[in-house]
């Protein structure tokens, strides 16, 4: 049996090129007194718009590895953007906070983000667009409802 597949026909590495492709459109967007990586931007997001106040839960939320965001969580330290305080209730756990400058640099990514979204929506095709973000909906909606979750890869029978 001949396997026609092609990487670039596989959806999950398409929308990895895809999505660091922009990200790093939008990080020179930015300039570069602004770059940060998407896992530092994800940290950044979460603190900023007080989502989650944990590393565990800035995982859990963004889907990237607790390596990516110990990484991106020490990068916003050495930047002085973020401080870690030990949770009084639990001392496992570190609290995150953004310092003021933390606050000041994640308001400046906030408001150029909203600048690129702005530009997207005037740069794309209406109709490529909606498609985009109705097949993502669609895709995070299986996601969350738990349709992808313990696919088995599929038995192969052994040759004749």
């Amino acid at each position: 049996m001949q396997n026609d597949f092609e990487i670039d026909h596989f959806l999950p590495y398409r929308l990895d090129r895809a999505a660091e492709r922009m990200s790093s459109h939008f990080m020179r967007f930015c300039g570069e007194s602004e770059e940060i990586t998407w896992a530092e931007w994800q940290v950044l997001w979460s603190l900023g718009e007080k989502v989650h106040a944990t590393a565990k839960a800035i995982c859990g939320h963004s889907g990237l590895s607790k390596t990516k965001i110990s990484r991106a969580v020490k990068a916003l330290e050495d930047r002085r953007w973020l401080e870690r305080h030990r949770d009084r209730a639990d001392r496992r756990f570190e609290l995150l906070t953004l310092t003021q400058a933390g606050m000041e640099g994640y308001r400046r990514l906030k408001l150029r983000a909203g600048d690129y979204q702005r530009w997207l929506e005037g740069s794309l095709d209406l109709p490529y667009l909606t498609a985009i973000d109705d097949g993502l909906s669609g895709v995070e909606t299986m996601i969350a409802s738990g349709q992808l979750q313990s696919l088995l890869p599929p038995v192969e029978e052994p040759a004749a």
